[in-house]
Order: structure tokens, then C-alpha cells, then sequence
């Protein structure tokens, strides 16, 4: 049951979800739960703690910084006091012999920047590239794998499509101009860090998930809606900033379960959604459809389309229930495993998350951590949870164990 050697295994975060909001487009915002993001699980303050259990649950750790701590304004220089705070995370990394995996773009971007029409904005890649840049001046001798774009084509779709992330408009002609400027900054960053950085491997991370039509009958507007759904996720999204894998020396992408359409799309984070999973015994999560067997699928997938490396970037389950998120662990591993087995070049697996967090609009009700955080307690008490010991014991012996 061992995994290759050298086998990637870690866990991820984002900043403003573990950070808060800072000067950026989330400040005042407010959960579909209630919650105001605030300063999420105060990460920031609590980083000498947090750093404990981040070491404790893996050989690497993804993550990304604050660009609007970073950087005040634009072409401005890095912020000496945040330079530092995050240099303890990277040196600490290091000199514990764990994989640096930093993303510099994850759904956050500066209030300076989102007020210019953010990635709209005709110079927006240039903002990118030149916080990019410095960012690398500065801590390239840390890292090992870079993802430019945290999952770009879940950005734009969520941000004017679905209406859910700031700026909040249906508009699929802004959509596209976001998504070319994004793609523009990537290309710049990859070709800069290839020049200079040849030895970190770059790519970005895909959102992709299974789309389904529920049952066996023909249902015409069901299709239509999972046309509609692989549509906006693949198009030529991946193209868009690989250009056929010239342009990407991995292949990222998130994987979390599966969305079948009746009638509507079941999403288990919408009461009717869910109840309708129910309804035809379907298991879920508090978000989606639990399938393991398409992370492999995936991996396939994906590995047909480019034949480059392959990094899980995120997979986790949104429950309460610590057992089941044991057995995902377990389900999803022995899926990648099988992968690694047919020798598809598989190189790591992230965990989505470290911590409990705000998880993105809907709140910190949601809760993917195998680190609990009580936000009750005046002090937003951690907590390891079984599952995140039972996944220790994965990292450390490098190899599946049963439940």
C-alpha cells in the first residue's frame, strides 16, 4: 500500500480564508451563514501555533500570501513586517524538510487593484507580474512548486456568471476579459520563472467536477444544463494558460466530488439539493456528492489531454462527521494509488484543509479541516482532529492505512 517515493503529501489553505479580510475585495464581507469574515481563524496572529499542526500533517504545504499586505499600491515594494511574517512560515518549512508549494493568486485580490475593475483592468497583468517578480526576488530559494492562479476558470464563473464573488455581475463579456488578463499574467510569470527560476515547476490549478444526469430517463433540459456546466469549466479554460502544455510544467487541479443534474443541479449545499440527494439515497457531504472513484477519472483525464505531471492541489470533505471524512481520505488515496500503480505520473495530493476556515461565501459552518477551530472560544482554540492523525500516519509511513 506505499506510495512512490517521494510521493507529495501535504495540505493546503488560502490566506484571506484563514487570514480574514485585510485590504482587499472580501473586507465587510458577510457568509451565507451570517458570519462576517473578520479575521476568519486569526491565522495571522496565531501562525507560531498554526505552523505546529501544518509541520504535523504533511511533507508539504500549499498555501498563499496576502497580496494586499504585501503590496500597498501598485509597483509599490513589498511591506518590509509582511515580508518577514510570511519568511517564518517558508524558513520554517525548510528547515523541517517540507515541500513549499505557493500560490500567488487565490481568490483575493488588493482593494487598489479591484477598484481599478481588478482583472478587467487592461493592466492588470502587469500589477500581477510585477508583485510576482518581487515576490520571487524575495522568497524563490524557498519554494518549490508555483500555481500562479488558484483555480481561474472557478473564478471568473463565480464572479460573473453565478454572482457569488465580487464584483457580482452577470456579464459573460467581462468574464472573458478576466479570464485572457489572468492568462496574460501567467504566461508572463512562467516564462520570467523559467528564466530565472528553472528549477520551480509552475503550472495553475483547474476546478473541475464530474457533471452527471440524474437517473435513466431522457430528460432534454437536463443535458442542457450539463452542457451549460462542462462548458463553462473546461471551454478552452486550460488552453487559455497552458497553450497545450507549453506553458505549464505540471497539471493542477481540485477534485471534490460530483454534480448530478435533475432538473436542477443537486448541490447538497441547497436545502432542495440535498434533499433531493436524499431522495434517491445518493450520498453527499454538507456540499456535494461523494465519488471518489473521479479523482481517478480525472487524473485520466487530464493526464490524456497534457501528459505532464499531475499534483492533486485540493480534495477534502465539508462535514461535521470526522469518521466520514476518515473514510473519504482513505477512498480518495486508494483511488490516486491506483493511479500511481499504472504508473500515470501522479507526484502529489493536498488536502483541502489544514484548518477549519471561512469557507468562501458560505461561512465557517462549512468545515473541510482535519484541524477543528472553535470559533466560539475567545482564543479560536485548535483542535486535531482523528482525521488528522489518521493522515500523519499516511504521511509517515508513505503508505494507505486502513481505517
Amino acid at each position: 500500500m506505499r506510495f512512490p517515493e517521494n510521493f507529495i503529501l501535504g495540505t493546503a489553505t488560502s490566506a484571506f480564508q484563514i487570514e480574514g479580510e485585510s485590504e482587499t475585495e472580501w473586507l465587510g464581507f458577510k457568509g451565507d451563514d451570517g458570519t462576517f469574515l473578520g479575521n476568519s481563524i486569526d491565522h495571522y496572529r496565531h501562525v507560531d501555533e498554526d505552523i505546529e499542526y501544518i509541520l504535523y500533517l504533511g511533507n508539504a504545504y500549499r498555501f498563499s500570501m496576502d497580496w494586499s499586505k504585501l503590496q500597498r499600491s501598485p509597483f509599490a515594494q513589498l511591506e518590509k513586517d509582511a515580508v518577514k511574517h510570511y519568511e517564518k512560515i517558508f524558513k520554517s518549512l525548510k528547515n523541517n524538510g517540507k515541500k513549499v508549494f505557493l500560490v500567488l493568486n487565490h481568490f483575493s485580490n488588493p482593494l487598489w487593484m479591484y477598484k481599478t475593475g481588478c482583472w478587467t483592468n487592461k493592466d492588470s497583468a502587469k500589477y500581477f507580474f510585477d508583485y510576482s517578480k518581487k515576490v520571487l526576488d524575495v522568497f524563490s530559494d524557498y519554494i518549490d512548486i508555483l500555481n500562479t492562479f488558484n483555480e481561474p476558470n472557478a473564478y471568473v464563473n463565480l464572479a460573473y456568471l453565478f454572482k457569488t464573488f465580487k464584483p457580482g455581475r452577470f456579464n459573460p463579456v467581462l468574464r472573458k476579459i478576466a479570464l485572457s488578463n489572468m492568462a496574460k499574467a501567467h504566461l508572463l510569470v512562467y516564462e520570467h520563472v523559467k528564466a530565472h527560476y528553472p528549477n520551480i515547476i509552475t503550472g495553475i490549478s483547474h476546478a473541475h467536477m464530474q457533471v452527471k444526469v440524474a437517473g435513466n430517463k431522457y430528460n432534454p433540459s437536463s443535458y442542457i444544463i450539463k452542457n451549460f456546466f462542462d462548458f463553462i469549466q473546461h471551454e478552452p479554460v486550460h488552453e487559455y494558460f497552458t497553450a497545450k502544455g507549453r506553458y505549464a510544467d505540471y497539471i493542477g487541479f481540485s477534485y471534490y466530488g460530483r454534480i448530478q443534474i435533475d432538473r436542477f443541479p443537486l448541490l447538497a449545499y441547497q436545502e432542495k439539493g440535498a434533499k433531493r440527494l436524499d431522495e434517491l439515497k445518493i450520498a453527499h457531504d454538507d456540499m456535494w456528492e461523494i465519488y471518489p472513484r473521479g479523482i481517478y477519472e480525472q487524473i485520466k483525464f487530464f493526464y490524456e489531454k497534457y501528459k505532464k505531471p499531475l499534483i492533486i492541489c485540493e480534495n477534502g470533505t465539508c462535514t461535521n462527521d470526522d469518521y466520514l471524512r476518515k473514510y473519504n481520505i482513505y477512498n480518495h488515496l486508494s483511488y490516486i494509488k491506483k493511479a500511481c500503480d499504472e504508473n500515470l505520473p501522479v507526484i502529489g495530493y493536498f488536502h483541502w484543509s489544514t484548518f477549519d476556515n471561512f469557507e468562501l461565501t458560505h461561512g465557517p459552518t462549512r468545515r473541510f479541516g482535519l484541524v477543528s477551530v472553535d470559533f466560539s472560544s475567545p482564543r479560536l482554540k485548535r483542535k486535531i482532529k482523528e482525521s488528522g492523525h489518521y493522515y500523519h500516519n499516511i504521511v509517515d509511513s508513505n503508505s494507505l492505512k486502513e481505517i
